[in-house]
């Protein structure tokens, strides 16, 4: 969380929205594939495509492996500074 959630929200003016393609899920593995996009502190939209592999036990997840386009997001990161708190 404060490694990459808090200094990423940090960046964004807007929220991430998510758009769905594509939700499988068999026995106790789910994996989310989605779009998501919202506007940066500067100005601009980030974009980029994720794959959430997800392992579920009793409702919960007990294990996840995210996917994404390191490009868009490695420029976005350099570009764009958090707010100061």
């Amino acid at each position: 969380m404060g490694e990459v959630i808090r200094p990423f929200n940090a960046r964004m003016k807007t929220r991430l929205v998510p758009t769905m393609r594509h939700l499988y899920a068999q026995g106790n593995n789910v994996i989310a594939f989605f779009y998501a996009k919202g506007e940066t502190r500067d100005g601009q939209t980030y974009a980029n495509t994720y794959a959430w592999f997800l392992e579920m036990k009793d409702g919960r997840i007990v294990r996840a492996h995210g996917f994404f386009d390191g490009i868009a997001f490695d420029a976005f990161w350099r570009r764009v500074k958090p707010e100061a708190k």
